[in-house]
C-alpha cells in the first residue's frame, strides 16, 4: 500500500470493543471504518445475562464514557448469598469503595459506545459481511447488501468480531502453521429467567449457589432484575435442555425446591425454559493473535465462560494496549510504514495471549466458588483470614479477586502472584483452626514474609 496521510484502520465488528477500539484510535486522529454484518437495529442484541465492569476495564475508557456507564449501570458492592434454608448473607467484593462492578446489559453499554463512537468520527457500515482478510495488504474482502464483494485496504485490519471471528476463521484457515485455535465447550448453559424482583437489595450481585448449579440475579437501574440459571445441559438432547428438566412441571418443582424464597416471583418460569433452548458457554483460545497486519481483539482473540465477570474487561485491555502501542510508534501522525505496524500488533500479541489464556483458565475455576464455595465455612474463614491480612498489610497480600478485578497487573501475572501468596499462607493454615487462630497466623505471615514476596512489578499499593 502507499504512504498516506491519514493512517487508517478497518474494524470488522460493531460491538463494545470494536466501538471502545474505533473511539481510542479516534482520538490518536485515526480513520476508522467499523463493519458490521448485522442491521443497526439487530447489533449487539448479546448475551442475557448483563456484563459486569470493574475498575480494569472502566479505566480503559474515556472518562466522557465512564460518566455515562455510571448514569446508566448498577454499582454492586458485594455479593448477596441466599442460602438453602432462607438465611441470607453478603460478601464484599473487595476493601475499599472502589472494589465494586457496575453491572449494565449488553444493549445499554453498546448504545453508548456506539454513540460515542460516531460522535468522534468513526464511520459504521451495517449490513456488510467480512468474507476474508488478507494480512499482507492488509484488506478485508467485504459483502455488501447488495451481494456484491469488494477488499476494502486500510494500514491495519481489527477482528472485534466475538467468539465466531470471521478474521480469526480467515486467517486461521489461510496461515495454519502461524496460528492456533483452539474451541471447548462446558457442560453448564444459560437461560435467562423472568423474575419480579424490584423489592430487593439492589446494591450486590444475587446469588443462590445450589452445589453444581446457581441462579443469579443482576440488578438494573430501572429496579428490575436479570436473572440468569447456570445449570449443566442434558447430553444428546435437540433442541438443547437443561439435565432433568424435561418438562413445565419438573422446571417448577426444580425451582421450587431449590428456589423456595423467590419460587412466587417467577409464575412463568416453567414455559418459559421450555421455550427456549438454554445458551451453551465456552472457552475460545488462538495465539498468536496477529498476522501480518491483522489483529484480534476481544472475544475474537479469547472468548471465556462469564464467572469470573471479566470478560469484557479483558476485551477493554485489549482496545486500550493496541491503542496505546500504535499512539507510542505515532502511527496516527502518518509517519508510519508497514513494518511499524507489524512490530506493534507484535508486540500486542506478545503481551495480550498469556493474559487471555490465564483469565481463561481463571474463569472456568471461579465456576465452583459461584456455584458451591460461596456456602463453605471453611471458604468464608480463609477469605476472612485473606482480607484481615490484606486489610493490615496490603504490601505484602493481596487476594485473588482483587488482584483480578480491580488492579492492572496482567491476569497471567495475577494468577502466578496468587499462587505463591495462597502457598506461603497455606503453610501457615495447614492444620490448624482458621478462624481461633487467625492473628496468629497473620502475626506468622509478617514474620516470615515480611520482607515480601512480591517483586516490585507485582505490588498493588
Amino acid at each position: 500500500m502507499t504512504e498516506l496521510d491519514t493512517r487508517s484502520v478497518i474494524i470488522i465488528g460493531a460491538g463494545p470493543v470494536g466501538c471502545a477500539l474505533a473511539t481510542l484510535l479516534r482520538w490518536q486522529g485515526v480513520e476508522v471504518d467499523i463493519y458490521e454484518r448485522e442491521e443497526a437495529a439487530e447489533s449487539g442484541s448479546g448475551s442475557s445475562f448483563n456484563l459486569t465492569l470493574t475498575s480494569r476495564g472502566l479505566d480503559c475508557l474515556p472518562r466522557p464514557v465512564r460518566r455515562r456507564l455510571y448514569l446508566q449501570g448498577a454499582v454492586l458492592g458485594k455479593r448477596i448469598i441466599h442460602h438453602r434454608d432462607g438465611a441470607i448473607s453478603t460478601q464484599p467484593y473487595g476493601t475499599a469503595d472502589a472494589h465494586h462492578l457496575l453491572s449494565i446489559p449488553r444493549r445499554v453499554l453498546q448504545a453508548i459506545l456506539r454513540d460515542h463512537a460516531l460522535r468522534v468520527g468513526a464511520r459504521i457500515h451495517y449490513g456488510q459481511k467480512c468474507l476474508d482478510v488478507d494480512t499482507a495488504r492488509p484488506a478485508a474482502l467485504i459483502q455488501g447488501r447488495d451481494g456484491a464483494d469488494t477488499w476494502v485496504p486500510a494500514d491495519l485490519v481489527s477482528g472485534c468480531d466475538g467468539a465466531n471471528s470471521a478474521v480469526r476463521t480467515a486467517i486461521s484457515r489461510a496461515h495454519p502453521e502461524d496460528m492456533w485455535v483452539t474451541q471447548d465447550t462446558i457442560a453448564h448453559g444459560y437461560a435467562e429467567i423472568t423474575m419480579a424482583y424490584g423489592d430487593a437489595d439492589p446494591t450486590g450481585m444475587h446469588l443462590w449457589p445450589r452445589g453444581d448449579h446457581f441462579l443469579q440475579a443482576q440488578p438494573n437501574r430501572d429496579q428490575t432484575f436479570t436473572t440468569s440459571l447456570f445449570k449443566p445441559l442434558a447430553h444428546g438432547t435437540w433442541p438443547r435442555q437443561f439435565a432433568g428438566l424435561t418438562s413445565p412441571r419438573a422446571i417448577r418443582a426444580y425451582c421450587a425446591t431449590e428456589f423456595p424464597d423467590v419460587f412466587d416471583r417467577m409464575p412463568e418460569v416453567g414455559q418459559e425454559l421450555m421455550s427456549r433452548a438454554p445458551g451453551r458457554l465456552r472457552t475460545v483460545s488462538c495465539a498468536p493473535h496477529h498476522h501480518g497486519r491483522a489483529v484480534l481483539v476481544g472475544d475474537a482473540a479469547h472468548a471465556v465462560v462469564p464467572f469470573f465477570g471479566q470478560g469484557i474487561n479483558c476485551s477493554f485491555e485489549d482496545a486500550a494496549t493496541l491503542s496505546g502501542l500504535l499512539e507510542s510508534a505515532q502511527f496516527g501522525t502518518g509517519t508510519s510504514d508497514g513494518a511499524m505496524v507489524e512490530n506493534v500488533v507484535e508486540k500486542y500479541s506478545g503481551t495480550r495471549v498469556a493474559a487471555g489464556h490465564a483469565l481463561a483458565d481463571l474463569s472456568l475455576r471461579n465456576l465452583q466458588e459461584l456455584s458451591d464455595h460461596v456456602t463453605s465455612s471453611a471458604f468464608l474463614e480463609r477469605s476472612a483470614l485473606e482480607r484481615q491480612l490484606h486489610e493490615r498489610h496490603p504490601e505484602l497480600f493481596t487476594p485473588l479477586y482483587q488482584l483480578v478485578a480491580f488492579t492492572r497487573m496482567p491476569y497471567d501475572v495475577a494468577q502466578q502472584t496468587f499462587r505463591r501468596l495462597t502457598s506461603a499462607l497455606d503453610a501457615l493454615c495447614k492444620g490448624r483452626d482458621i478462624r481461633r487462630d487467625q492473628d496468629a497466623i497473620i502475626a506468622e505471615f509478617i514474620k516470615k514474609h515480611g520482607d515480601g514476596i512480591l517483586s516490585d512489578g507485582e505490588r498493588t499499593g
